[in-house]
């Protein structure tokens, strides 16, 4: 069986065990992250680890508490939405495996050509749940400070291809989930 990487995850793609039941049946499939992401991970604690402590160790109290508090903010952002996506392409990779199984196993025993494949479960997406209103309700905000430090920090100061760029970054995540939100209800 050949095996790409997905769309998103690439290096941190999960390792999947699966089991069999005495029919030589699939039971299940589970994940679990592979080393590489798991270096990726420890690598990344100890660069914030790092510039915080450089924080402190350069500036003053005052300057190092808000800095551990932005990066802490912008950190746990990226980590919410990371997992969401990771989280998403794991169950996309886990139902290719499932299909590309059933497809080896119909190549095998041609008895099985006339059974029906199984369905894999599509569950409607929902746009309105806890954990994408608490999203929306971290990230909307953001987006607005963004937006504000780039119009009243670096446009008046003659920033302008700053001021265009953070305005432009600022604007990208909430245009894009509306016209997601706006996409979904028209095929609803």
């Amino acid at each position: 069986m050949i095996w790409r990487s997905a769309q998103f995850l690439r290096g941190a793609y999960p390792i999947f065990h699966l089991t069999f039941n005495q029919n030589g049946k699939l039971n299940g499939i589970k994940t679990e992250k592979n080393p590489y992401h798991k270096l990726l991970n420890k690598i990344t604690i100890g660069f914030i680890i790092v510039v915080i402590s450089g924080l402190f160790l350069t500036t003053n109290i005052t300057m190092a508490v808000i800095g551990t508090i932005g990066i802490s903010i912008i950190g746990f952002l990226l980590h919410l939405v990371l997992s969401k996506s990771k989280k998403y392409e794991t169950e996309l990779l886990t139902d290719e495996l499932k299909d590309s199984i059933e497809n080896i196993e119909r190549e095998n025993n041609p008895e099985l050509i006339n059974n029906p494949k199984t369905e894999l479960k599509k569950e409607k997406v929902k746009e309105w749940t806890f954990t994408k209103v608490l999203t929306r309700l971290l990230l909307y905000p953001f987006c607005l400070l963004i937006l504000w430090f780039s119009i009243t920090g670096f446009l008046p100061e003659g920033k302008t291809l700053y001021g265009i760029f953070g305005i432009v970054v600022a604007l990208a995540y909430p245009i894009a989930d509306i016209m997601l939100i706006i996409g979904k209800n028209k095929n609803s």
